[in-house]
């Protein structure tokens, strides 16, 4: 893998993780079109995945210090989204990441090989879009206090299933979230919090298998990472301010052309 193709595929990672377009499907597509997965491939995608979790932590960074100190019962600056509810909305978090484990591990036993193919991921683009769609128009305003447990599973239960590539992570929590009557912002920004340990646990999983088969130069994997982490940080910028404006389901519009226009390349040509 040279520098040109890293870099591209930091972009797609940096813009897609956050996007509502499937970071995993467009890499599947990217690599499909670079040449064949490989092991190599896999580490440096885990890199990318890494580098978004800190786009996270440093956009969140206010949100992650009021969590944490008003955990612990210290005092806590206004401004924060979830002040007054830090210990219940962590409880929900790590509560909605216990379906999502189960049900990614359990879909990652069954192969996900036979899903890394143009064709299905140009399937689940349209249903990324249609998903999208449903969620438009809502004005929901129950809040953090709002919030129950069914809430925390069922938002779990979608974010398992989009280990699936093609489907959205952040697409389809976030218009589960709107679709349970939860206020627009809370719903994507619960939906980043959520994606941590999910992308943590895992690369946790995966990097294993692959730290052995390191061959490209270190400054790819840094600079990958690097790139990732600054486009993933925009990206996030992007999707708070569109979800606040009701502007989600725009993507659509981009997901559901992608998707036949693959579907017609893999039938016709």
């Amino acid at each position: 893998m040279g520098y040109v193709e890293a870099l591209v595929l930091a972009v797609i990672q940096g813009l897609t993780e956050f996007l509502p377009v499937s970071s995993s499907g467009h890499l599947v597509l990217a690599q499909h079109w670079f040449g064949q997965f490989s092991e190599t491939n896999l580490l440096y995608d885990i890199m990318l995945h890494l580098a978004t979790v800190t786009a996270i932590l440093v956009y969140f960074r206010h949100d992650l210090l009021t969590l944490g100190l008003g955990y612990v019962g210290w005092p806590t600056t206004h401004g924060s989204l979830f002040q007054g509810f830090e210990r219940r909305t962590i409880h929900y978090v790590l509560l909605a990441s216990i379906p999502t484990a189960i049900i990614g591990l359990g879909i990652r036993s069954i192969g996900l090989e036979n899903l890394v193919q143009p064709s299905v991921v140009a399937v689940m683009l349209l249903c990324t879009g249609g998903i999208l769609w449903v969620g438009r128009g809502r004005n929901s305003t129950r809040g953090i206090q709002d919030m129950g447990i069914r809430d925390a599973l069922a938002i779990g239960v979608v974010q398992g299933v989009a280990v699936l590539p093609g489907i959205s992570r952040s697409g389809s929590t976030i218009a589960g979230g709107v679709l349970l009557g939860l206020d627009r912002e809370l719903s994507a920004r619960f939906s980043l919090l959520i994606s941590m340990p999910a992308i943590v646990g895992a690369a946790i999983l995966e990097i294993g298998k692959v730290m052995h088969q390191v061959h490209e130069p270190m400054g790819i994997y840094v600079i990958g990472m690097v790139v990732a982490a600054l486009v993933g940080y925009g990206s996030i910028s992007l999707i708070i301010k569109l979800v606040r404006q009701d502007h989600f389901h725009l993507f659509s519009y981009y997901l559901w052309p992608l998707g036949m226009s693959i579907l017609f390349w893999n039938v016709f040509i």
